[in-house]
């Protein structure tokens, strides 16, 4: 239970350090991950909550109207798929005595 609990205080501090406009924290009794903007930051009205702290950083990324890190990663790699590959060059040719 302590370890999960340092786990979950240290996932939270670095989701913190992620989404510097945000107060976040793990809810040790709750087992979940909590986010409410901070002051002046009128994001939202509401406070967010999820199971992982990878879900919280997607829904403060929604709330913030930016792409989830799964949008941004399926994104990259669609453009990955469409680049047409670098042209090969072809091998010099070296003359052959006779």
């Amino acid at each position: 239970m302590a370890d999960e609990i340092t786990a979950g205080r240290n996932a939270a501090r670095a989701l913190t350090a992620r989404a510097p406009g945000w107060m976040v924290w793990y809810g040790e009794r709750t087992g979940s991950f909590w986010a409410v903007p901070r002051a002046g930051t009128a994001i939202v009205p509401r406070m967010l909550e999820a199971q992982t702290a990878d879900d919280l950083e997607n829904e403060i990324r929604r709330a913030e109207g930016r792409p989830t890190r799964e949008q941004t990663q399926s994104e990259t790699e669609e453009a990955a798929r469409h680049r047409r590959p670098p042209a090969e060059t072809p091998a010099p040719r070296i003359p052959v005595g006779r």
